[in-house]
């Protein structure tokens, strides 16, 4: 067994990988639905009991595994998307690919899973877009790098362009959460992102800044909220769950004859006339109310509003996974309408550079060559590539007492950032690679020196506790390493 293991991960052998996967899972026909996140394969399974669990989580490569509600979620890191594929090629036409999961029969969910189930969605969905989150981040540091050295001006042609690159990630970001939706409630991708790309149009947009005197105008004689939706996420996904089931009504009722040029044009107009009128307003309503309630915490005690977010995901927010996705509309929402966040970004910076530097001092003390190794890795992830499910399932989960210094870090950091009023001007301020977008356009020199700051705060904080305490890292076996 350890020989075929050290094969399959030495050589990065996808489709073996993920042959071994399947089986241990239960086999083809104990599978329903597969999809990925950014560093999870999530496998939906009719039997929890044909899952072999322990092989699974022990195959290498794996770092970490949940199963739970019939999903089982293999954690791999930034590599999930080779073995996604390499699964969904064995498994194209027999399961499912990226679709949603129905409960099965006499399934009744409390009310918290069906939360976390939401929560999961939500990631699912918004998951395929983070690249593009983070590109839009690295240009806009590039642009300000440019900037500080003299070699561009903002007014300059290039700089337009190129932030114009940047801002065409979030102002059209109804389309791509579109497209993702259709794929994840198994629609018409392409009708899902023309019904998310007319929300955007200019005409309507136009419409919106003329105005009324009464905030509506009229659709086919329905009252419709005058409001732009550049950055929309949540209205998106509820119209586009809406249209998945209007989609599957309308293949059983029409017939074969008509159905090809029909059930486009009803599936879009009738869309039109739910999604413009009800979703749109509707989600922006949620998100806001959402959003308002982080506001009033923030405005009242400005230091509690990352904290109390940090205890809910280090407690609660665990048995959720992938939760933390499903909170990205407000941070969208905060810089579209502020120009900075300073909840979700900042949640994201204590969380994931905690783990960064707590890998790099386990890897500088301990005496495994296997978790030195590892330990190097991770924290190679976590500070630069803003990936800390290497730290958190390979280290911190594997080892309690350094989960309680992770804590400690996050948790102190996040008082800091709330007392002094720490903001990013940008998404994805959770690395060393994209720190400068805590200066901003503006060049915010007194924000940018308060998130180094943080960061030193972390390292401190990481440091001190990974040397003073006591961590069991006999898990650790030299002699398996390939």
């Amino acid at each position: 067994m350890r020989k075929e293991r050290v094969k399959v991960m030495a050589s990065r052998n996808y489709e073996e990988w993920a042959g071994k996967i399947i089986e241990l899972v239960g086999g083809t026909d104990n599978l329903t639905n597969i999809t990925h996140c950014a560093t999870r394969l999530r496998l939906n399974v009719k039997d929890d009991s044909a899952v072999d669990t322990e092989k699974l989580g022990k195959l290498d490569g794996v770092l970490g595994l949940e199963n739970r509600n019939g999903q089982v979620q293999v954690i791999v890191g930034q590599i999930v998307e080779d073995l996604y594929n390499a699964t969904a090629k064995q498994l194209e036409g027999k399961v499912k690919l990226g679709g949603e999961v129905e409960a099965g029969p006499g399934e009744h969910k409390t009310i918290l899973e069906r939360f976390a189930g939401f929560l999961l969605m939500m990631s699912s969905v918004l998951s395929p877009v983070i690249p593009a989150l983070i590109a839009a981040g690295f240009i806009t540091c590039l642009l300000l790098v440019l900037q500080l050295c003299g070699v561009m001006d903002a007014s300059s042609s290039t700089y337009v362009i190129a932030n114009a690159l940047a801002q065409a990630v979030f102002y059209f970001m109804p389309i791509y959460v579109a497209y993702t939706s259709a794929q994840k409630f198994g629609t018409e991708p392409v009708l899902a992102m023309v019904l998310a790309a007319w929300l955007v149009h200019p005409d309507w947009v136009n419409l919106v800044n003329a105005g009324s005197e009464t905030g509506f105008t009229s659709y086919f004689g329905i009252p419709t909220l005058l409001s732009t939706y550049n950055g929309a996420v949540l209205q998106v996904v509820l119209a586009v769950w809406v249209m998945s089931k209007l989609d599957n009504w309308l293949k059983k009722v029409l017939p074969n004859s008509v159905r090809h040029f029909l059930k486009p044009f009803l599936l879009l107009f009738l869309m039109s006339l739910i999604t413009l009128p009800l979703f749109a307003p509707l989600g922006g309503l949620v998100t806001n109310y959402i959003y308002a309630g982080l506001v009033w915490v923030r405005n009242t005690v400005p230091w509690l509003a990352v904290p109390a977010i940090i205890i809910f995901s280090t407690t609660v927010g665990t048995f959720m996974p992938g939760f933390h996705m499903a909170l990205i509309p407000i941070a969208l929402q905060s810089l579209a309408e502020v120009g900075y966040d300073d909840l979700i970004n900042i949640w994201f910076f204590c969380c994931t550079i905690t783990p960064g530097f707590l890998a790099l001092w386990v890897a500088l003390k301990t005496k495994k060559n296997k978790l030195k190794q590892y330990g190097f890795t991770s924290t190679v992830s976590a500070l630069f590539g803003g990936i800390s499910e290497p730290t958190t399932y390979g280290i911190i989960y594997k080892m309690p007492v350094l989960y309680g210094v992770f804590f400690a870090s996050a948790f102190i950091t996040s008082i800091y950032a709330g007392i002094v009023g720490l903001k990013c001007y940008g998404f994805g301020g959770y690395s060393l690679t994209n720190i400068l977008l805590y200066m901003g356009p503006d060049h915010d020199t007194a924000n940018f020196i308060k998130a180094l700051i943080g960061v030193v705060i972390m390292a401190v904080i990481t440091f001190v506790g990974v040397w003073v305490t006591k961590w069991d890292d006999s898990g650790y076996t030299d002699e398996e390493d390939a």
